[in-house]
């Protein structure tokens, strides 16, 4: 069995690239650069021959303790995106069923402690998970997957067809600094 062996100074090389971050909180775990009051919940299928089972709702866990009081399905297409939009009062709890989902959310609130901030969750068939997005919050869905994405949203207010609790931006909006188009934050 041989030592590890220690490098103390840097390698001499001809091309070099950008210098990676940290993204993960060192004594929890938890991803860093997250919005005030936004939730990402895992959801863990339990998986055996005849196919798998996977918990949604179980209103013992904290992440529903608003009432459920409306809910809508959603489909994007391929390469499609849905947003940006916005609520002043409802919190939205969006549940990924398949797909592949980029989930892009910017703090509008000017009270918050994460004012300005963006934030990425990825969601796919292998990585599903419960995203509660408070009002305030800015939100655009991408699929970037080869199949039509599914989406179920349980918002804390029912639709109001008369007064509708939504703001609009539309994608590119210089008001929020993301490119859709740059798939894996590397330019390309």
């Amino acid at each position: 069995m041989s030592d590890a062996t220690t490098v103390t100074e840097d390698a001499r090389v001809s091309v070099r690239g950008r210098d990676d971050h940290q993204t993960v909180d060192e004594s929890s775990g938890a991803r860093l650069g997250a919005i005030d009051g936004v939730e990402v919940k895992p959801i863990r299928p339990h998986v055996d021959q005849r196919g798998s089972l996977a918990e949604v709702i179980n209103f013992a866990d904290p992440f529903w303790r608003e009432p459920i009081v409306y809910c809508y399905t959603m489909t994007v297409k391929p390469g499609r995106i849905k947003g940006w939009g916005m609520h002043l009062r409802q919190v939205d709890r969006h549940v990924l069923h398949t797909g592949e989902a980029r989930l892009v959310l910017f703090d509008a609130r000017e009270d918050s402690p994460t004012h300005g901030v963006l934030q990425t969750v990825h969601m796919s068939d292998e990585a599903k998970a419960a995203v509660r997005i408070p009002a305030g919050v800015w939100h655009a869905l991408q699929n970037t997957g080869a199949t039509v994405m599914h989406v179920t949203n349980f918002p804390t207010i029912p639709y109001d067809r008369a007064n509708p609790d939504k703001q609009l931006l539309e994608i590119g909006s210089p008001q929020i600094p993301f490119d859709f188009g740059d798939l894996d934050s590397y330019g390309r």
